[in-house]
């Protein structure tokens, strides 16, 4: 019995360790089961987890670049990327602006610690019981966090980085620094981040002016910015300010009376914000003072408030007055583009810059991308230097067949023909190329290329001979900026385009500074090159540029086989700038710089001029010296129009006393030689 009793007993002891064996199997099979589940879950929970930011990165964190550019004025006229406004404190915000942030899309915002535990549970059951999701659990942390780090996947990985980021964010910063990084950074619709800009779009005016509707309105359009956007649906997008209103008394922010008036006095919502210019407007010089703004402050900078020197009036006048002369005469003459440039003398800054005549079919900015043959526009450097090796205005030259250097160029006038003896300041009016060509040979090309480098051309230029003709490529802009030397008495000063770059925080990153203009040109000299200039308008090249008693002065430029014509002459006032031809460089239909682009040039600046006091270019005070000079002009003036009046009454032509001049009237096919 004893026996029996011992080998039950035995038995059970083996049963009881062989489930006890069995369970520690099924034990460990279930750990390593678990161990192994959650390492994955975790890995993937984890896998693309981003570190949580500094508070200073933060506030620069997913924000896309943007760009704003003013006017002289300091209003908008353009803007590229999304809208950020001035990152705003909370005591610069009226208490009701964050309140019925608050109200709506997190009320317990004070009380949790980045996860709303009581929220999550409302919403699980508000939802079960609808049956689809009608609410929402994220605080406004989470909000922020999702918004700046992550992305906007639903589904449990995201949510669970959304709440684990949220706990991190609330152990980093305080209550007040993320309720203000949440009204600076949260998306409202428009591109528009943050209620200063969405105050500044929707309202008009700061958020620190915002009335509690207003402040109602911005509240409501975190749900759905897109959906609840004012702008195209203001009833669903007020029907839901009134629910935040409603919050706001609920949790006893506002009183019931401020409410109601809140409720009767709705906001007004401005018209969208229209730019002073439009973009096809303005587009070129965008581009050119974006470029030039990221050089100057770096191109990390993710938001820039860029100051320039335009003038969105002449903006428009130099863009109208190119599209005007292309529509008249464009198809006609073939030519199927152009460029304008404005400078104000006295000060260097670009007042106007129209880069072709449309952005939105070509961004290639023609006034400062293109480089193209000056042709006899170049020629005002070449008499410039002669001047300063002893030549005078009177300074007599023959107009006849020459070989010049070792490689025998023969230059060739636009008319093939040759007018005899005649002064310099006559073959500059008349555009005359063989004298313009023996003069700088006699200078030498070197001595024309120190002194236009002097002037502002940056350009490489070839030292060559037949530079005199402007066969080195130049831009517009540069070319335009040099001329102001002649405008300015001989002094050179450097055209700019940009005053002022802040960001949206309103921090001054560059500010320029008032520079001292440099002599480069003796006052004399360029006083008789102005002189010189101006007869150019009234009986040269350039009769078409003629602006009534205003003086004004300047020369023009056509390129080989007429594929560049420009115009570049200035005022007391101003200087301007123009080319026309085509992009793929094919000739125009024997268009000249005294053609088109004096025709643009004239319509432009009699509205740059429109009620402006008429300012003569020089003081003349005449010495014996200049009376001496202008006999011998007068004389080789009289000289050759006779002998050019003979030779065409031998010839059988009559003589032409009035109309375009007489250089550009001629059927001459285009030829091998540069300028008119």
């Amino acid at each position: 019995m004893t026996t029996f009793r011992a080998d039950i007993e035995a038995a059970n002891d083996n049963d009881t360790r062989r489930r006890w064996r069995i369970a520690l199997i099924v034990l460990s099979v279930l750990l390593l089961v678990g161990t192994v589940t959650y390492i994955k879950v975790r890995n993937y929970l984890f896998e693309g987890l981003p570190d949580l930011p500094t508070k200073e990165v933060m506030w620069e964190l997913n924000l896309q670049p943007n760009s704003t550019l003013l006017d002289s004025d300091g209003r908008i006229i353009g803007h590229r990327g999304p809208h950020v406004g001035r990152p705003m404190k909370l005591d610069e915000l009226p208490k009701h602006l964050p309140a019925a942030f608050l109200a709506i899309e997190d009320e317990r915002f004070y009380e949790h610690a980045g996860i709303d535990r009581k929220a999550i549970l409302r919403a699980l059951f508000e939802n079960t019981k609808s049956g689809r999701t009608v609410q929402g659990g994220s605080t406004l942390t989470q909000q922020l966090v999702k918004n700046m780090l992550l992305t906007s996947d639903r589904n449990y990985k995201r949510k669970f980085q959304e709440m684990w980021l949220a706990y991190e964010m609330e152990a980093t910063l305080t209550k007040p620094e993320i309720l203000e990084l949440y009204l600076n950074r949260i998306p409202l619709g428009l591109q528009t981040f943050g209620v200063e800009a969405a105050s500044q779009q929707y309202f008009g005016k700061s958020a620190s002016e915002v009335t509690l509707a207003e402040a109602a309105l911005l509240a409501a359009l975190p749900k759905a910015p897109s959906k609840y956007d004012p702008t195209r649906n203001f009833e669903g997008a007020w029907e839901r300010a009134k629910l935040v209103l409603q919050n706001m008394h609920a949790n006893n922010m506002i009183s019931i009376t401020q409410m109601s008036e809140a409720e009767t006095n709705p906001p007004v919502i401005q018209d969208r914000i229209v730019m002073a210019l439009d973009p096809d407007q303005v587009g070129h010089f965008f581009d050119y003072a974006d470029k030039r703004a990221k050089e100057l402050v770096g191109s990390d900078v993710k938001d820039l408030v860029i100051t320039t020197t335009l003038d969105p009036v002449l903006q428009v006048a130099a863009q109208e007055s190119l599209i005007k002369i292309l529509d008249r005469s464009g198809k006609n003459r073939n030519v199927e583009d152009g460029a304008v440039v404005l400078i104000e003398n006295n000060s260097g800054a670009i007042r106007a810059m129209a880069g072709g005549r449309s952005y939105a079919d070509s961004k290639f900015n023609r006034a400062t991308q293109a480089q193209r043959q000056p042709g006899s526009s170049f020629k005002v450097f070449v008499y410039a230097a002669a001047l300063e090796k002893g030549f005078t205005p009177g300074t007599p030259r023959n107009d006849r067949r020459v070989v010049i250097g070792p490689d025998n160029w023969a230059p060739e006038n636009y008319t093939k023909r040759y007018r005899g003896p005649m002064t310099i300041a006559e073959a500059l009016k008349h555009s005359i190329n063989t004298i313009a060509a023996q003069v700088g040979a006699e200078i030498g090309p070197s001595e024309v290329i120190k002194l236009a480098k002097r002037f502002g051309i940056r350009s490489p230029l070839k030292n060559t001979y037949s530079l005199a003709l402007g066969t080195s490529e130049v831009n517009l802009l540069e070319l335009t900026s040099a001329y102001t030397v002649f405008a300015n008495g001989g002094l050179r000063r450097q055209s700019y385009f940009i005053t002022e770059i802040r960001n949206t925080a309103g921090d001054v990153l560059y500010k320029r500074k008032e520079r001292t203009p440099e002599r480069v040109y003796a006052k004399a000299y360029s006083d008789q090159m102005v002189e010189m200039m101006s007869e150019t308008i009234r009986t040269g090249t350039a009769r078409g540029a003629q602006m009534g008693s205003r003086e004004v002065a300047g020369k023009t430029g056509t390129s080989q086989d007429y594929i560049d014509g420009w115009f570049v002459g200035f005022s007391a006032d101003f200087t301007a700038g123009v080319w026309m031809g085509n992009n793929d460089n094919s000739s125009m239909w024997k268009v000249t710089g005294g053609l088109l682009p004096a025709d643009v040039w004239k319509e432009f600046m009699l509205k740059v001029h429109q009620d402006r006091k008429k300012t003569p270019l020089l003081i003349r005070a005449d010495t014996p010296e200049d009376a001496e000079n202008r006999r011998r002009m007068d004389f080789y003036a009289g000289l050759t129009q006779t002998l050019e009046e003979e030779r065409n009454l031998a010839a059988g032509i009559p003589i032409r006393t009035t109309g375009r001049p007489f250089e550009e009237t001629q059927n001459t096919p285009p030829g091998s030689s540069a300028g008119e």
